[in-house]
């Protein structure tokens, strides 16, 4: 009778190093791909709150923006700075608070493939210094804080305006040329382009929006001419007059001296000037005997719906029979 003679060998020294030094590989290769997605799942979350935090701030200006203050008489203007990475507008809230918003490209941790936007905020009316540096040292803004890192609008010499700006019929083709053109503005255009880290795969993104400005008014262009009517009368025209937006007219005539400035933001928006003569586009003007020969000078006032007006150059007018 044969018994069977059981193998209690088990595993050789070579073998079980064979198995330890295939395991690490294995294990290796998981923890490289495992830190590959992590680092990419990462940097995509990284960059997607960065976004998240360009396009609340865009919001945000947005906001502001379609709450633009009124022009008036005595504040023709609401916005103040009007440049591709610079802007500086006035808000219709109780405080008229003045809101900068600018791209800081250099100190602190910033450059210009990493830059910084601020948002300043003041109620005070904005002087020269206020618009030096940013973010400003200068103590009158009241608010001011950083509301979008890593905005890469010029990141390798590349020019990207972050403001963007489009005027209204009859402005200049670089519109705004200058301070003169800001009431022209009619739409501001906003271009964010940020990178949380430019090292990792994760590519830029951009956040884009475009507001227009619905409380924006220029002033009207007050024209108006004298022509004889008949012996001793001489007919005022004032429809050489016009308004960019097309709204309707108030015109009010002024002998021998124009309204002063003080008389102009005095009177209320629906009141008539102290010192007009007559209203209306057209006025006959009937003289005395004594004015024969004489000339006289009138002058053309024109207000809009929203207050703002323009008072025209002299008018002549030599009386003749």
């Amino acid at each position: 009778m044969t018994r069977s003679v059981r193998d209690e060998a088990g595993f050789t020294l070579i073998e079980l190093l064979l198995v330890c030094v295939v395991s690490l590989v294995i294990f290796g290769i998981t923890m490289t791909a495992w830190t590959s997605v992590y680092r990419s799942n990462r940097a995509v979350e990284l960059q997607q709150d960065n976004t998240q935090t360009a396009r609340l701030a865009i919001d945000r200006a947005s906001r502001q923006l379609r709450n633009l203050a009124n022009p008036t008489v005595n504040a023709v203007n609401t916005i103040n700075l009007a440049q591709p990475y610079d802007f500086i507008f006035q808000t219709s809230d109780p405080a008229k608070t003045w809101v900068r918003y600018c791209l800081q490209t250099s100190g602190g941790s910033t450059s210009v493939n990493k830059a910084t936007l601020w948002e300043h905020e003041t109620a005070n009316p904005i002087t020269a210094g206020m618009t030096v540096g940013c973010p400003s040292t200068d103590v009158a803004w009241t608010r001011k804080h950083a509301v979008v890192e890593s905005v890469t609008n010029q990141v390798g010499g590349i020019d990207r305006p972050i403001f963007s700006y489009e005027c209204g019929v009859g402005a200049p083709a670089t519109c705004p040329a200058s301070s003169a053109d800001h009431q022209k503005i009619l739409n501001v255009g906003f271009d964010l382009w940020v990178d949380a880290d430019r090292t990792d795969r994760a590519s830029e993104l951009n956040v884009a929006t475009s507001v227009f400005l619905r409380n924006q008014n220029e002033t009207p262009d007050a024209k108006g001419g004298a022509t004889k009517y008949a012996p001793m009368q001489a007919l005022l025209n004032g429809s050489g007059s016009s308004d960019p937006e097309g709204r309707t007219l108030e015109y009010f005539w002024f002998e021998n001296a124009p309204p002063s400035a003080s008389e102009i933001s005095s009177t209320g928006c629906t009141a008539v000037y102290p010192s007009a003569k007559w209203e209306g586009v057209t006025y006959i003007k009937r003289f005395e005997a004594a004015d024969l020969n004489t000339t006289k000078t009138f002058y053309l006032l024109v207000r809009d719906p929203g207050c703002l007006s323009d008072v025209s150059d002299p008018i002549t007018y030599q009386v003749k029979n």
